[in-house]
This record gives C-alpha cells, sequence and structure tokens, in this order.
C-alpha cells in the first residue's frame, strides 16, 4: 500500500484525556491549529481517514473527523512514535465545551520533588517561569511527596539524581495515582534515566535542564492524552 492510497473505511480512534486541563492545552497547543499528535505504535498510511472521539473529564465526548496529515515510526529519534491529524472538521460543539471548560477552570498544580534545597528552589523557579499560574508544591522526598501526590496534581517533576532510591519511588507514587500523574524525571545519567523510564516517567530530561528542554518536556506531559485507544 503506498502513501497516498488509503483505507476506504475510517479508523475510530478514542482519545482520553486525564483532565479538564489536560485536554484545555492540549486544545490550545495543537486542536485549535486543526490538528492533534496522537503517540500510538498502530500505523496508517498518509490520507487516511479517521474518526476520533474525544472523551473530556466533566465534559463528556466529543467526535471527530480527520485524515492522517504525517507519521513518524519507532525507528525515528525525534519523539515517540505516532500518527499526525489534519482535521476536516472542528464541531460546534467542541467550541461549547471550551467555553465551559474555561468557565470551570481553576488554574494547575504541579509537585516538584528534590532532595537538595537549592535544587528544589532553582527548579520551582524554572517551572514557574514555564507555567506561571501553576500552583507549585515543593517536596525534599517521596515521603513528603506521597502527601502531595494526588488526583488533583496536574504534573510532578522529579529530580532523581541526589537520591535515586527516593526519586524512583517518588516516580512511582506518582505512576500510582488514579488516573496517573503525568511525571518528568531529571537526571544526569543515562542509568538513572533509563531507571527512571522503568519507574513510569513520560518524559526525561538532563539535570539540571536547559529552559527550553523542560518547556517542551512539560508542554508534553500535561498535554498528553491519557490513552488512545
Amino acid at each position: 500500500m503506498t502513501e497516498r492510497e488509503h483505507p476506504r473505511v475510517p479508523y475510530a480512534v478514542a482519545v482520553e484525556f486525564r483532565s479538564a486541563s489536560s485536554f484545555l492545552i492540549a486544545y490550545s497547543l495543537n486542536l485549535s491549529r486543526g490538528g492533534l499528535f496522537l503517540e500510538t505504535t498502530h500505523d496508517l498510511p498518509v490520507g487516511s481517514p479517521i474518526d476520533l472521539s474525544l472523551n473530556v473529564p466533566g465534559a463528556g465526548q466529543v467526535p471527530l473527523h480527520g485524515v492522517v496529515a504525517w507519521r513518524r515510526g519507532p525507528e525515528m529519534l525525534d519523539g515517540p512514535p505516532g500518527l499526525g491529524i489534519e482535521f476536516t472538521d472542528i464541531t460546534f460543539q467542541v467550541g461549547q465545551m471550551i467555553d465551559h471548560l474555561v468557565s470551570e477552570f481553576s488554574g494547575l498544580t504541579i509537585v516538584v520533588v528534590a532532595q537538595d534545597s537549592k535544587d528544589r528552589s532553582s527548579l520551582s523557579r524554572l517551572v514557574k517561569s514555564i507555567v506561571s499560574s501553576a500552583e507549585v508544591l515543593i517536596a525534599a522526598d517521596a515521603t513528603v511527596a506521597e502527601t502531595l501526590l494526588t488526583d488533583e496534581v496536574d504534573l510532578a517533576v522529579i529530580e532523581v539524581d541526589g537520591d535515586p532510591e527516593s526519586g524512583l519511588q517518588a516516580l512511582r507514587l506518582a505512576k500510582g495515582q488514579g488516573p496517573p500523574v503525568p511525571t518528568i524525571a531529571l537526571a544526569s545519567t543515562k542509568r538513572l534515566r533509563d531507571h527512571a523510564r522503568a519507574a513510569g516517567a513520560d518524559e526525561l530530561t538532563g539535570n539540571p535542564p536547559a529552559f527550553e528542554e523542560l518547556q517542551v518536556a512539560v508542554v508534553r506531559a500535561l498535554s498528553r492524552p491519557l490513552a488512545v485507544r
């Protein structure tokens, strides 16, 4: 099958968002521009029709129709595998959903975990410079993080180098929430990054991270759908 050939029957995908906050960020970055990236290993040719059902907490389901505009395979190193979807319609129902969610939006909550007090302060400032409106909660270790990590938290940024065992435990605690809290792990070595990935980290950066590197990780982690089925 060539890139231009595609199935006559649209491929159907259910896209579930963890929270209204996650959907609003994904909308502001992607949907409002007429597209969405779906992180998936399912490969479809460019041009394939696709039907999406967006499931957003507090707003229900919204159907959308689109086509596969581009694809990224697992062999490519510039990001996770998936499909770039171009919408063929943005329904009135989406606009109504956005208006409702914005009126109810209470802001983002981000937990920062780092053993060293100076690292906690600098990392908190860096996070605030990326998401200025967020409430940033800080924890020195997994024990404190456990008291902060609830389903109300939108993101956990966790430094692994200072106390690897505690950092990895904090990652596992975040991913053990229902639904799991998106996580970014900061680690200075490949070995620690591998351990962090195994513990459930959604995004990985160096430690300390460059502003642009952390900014990309924060945006991706906050806007990633909870599940694509």
